[in-house]
C-alpha cells in the first residue's frame, strides 16, 4: 500500500514511548507499528460499525491502549530475563 498521506495526532508521552519500544522490540519504525494497529482495527470492519455512541469508541481506545502496555510489560519482562 503506498503511504501517501499523513495523520497527526495528540498522545500522552507514556502511549508514545510505549510505542517506541514496542516498535524497537519489532525492529520496525513507530509509524509503521501505528499503521498495523490501524490496519488490524479497520480491517475488523464491522466494529466500526457497531460503533453507535462515544462511550463505545472510548471503549475501543481503552482496549487497545490496554493491549499496548501489556505488550510494554511482557517487553520489559523479556529484557529483565535476556539481562539476566
Amino acid at each position: 500500500m503506498k503511504m501517501d498521506t499523513q495523520i497527526n495526532f495528540r498522545t500522552s508521552s507514556t502511549v508514545k514511548e510505549q510505542v517506541e519500544k514496542i516498535a524497537e522490540s519489532r525492529g520496525i519504525k513507530p509509524s509503521q507499528l501505528i499503521n498495523e494497529i490501524v490496519a488490524d482495527f479497520l480491517n475488523r470492519g464491522s466494529r466500526l460499525n457497531e460503533v453507535n455512541s462515544v462511550e463505545k469508541l472510548y471503549e475501543l481506545v481503552t482496549l487497545h491502549e490496554r493491549k499496548l502496555e501489556e505488550h510494554q510489560l511482557l517487553i520489559e519482562t523479556l529484557t529483565k530475563k535476556s539481562a539476566a
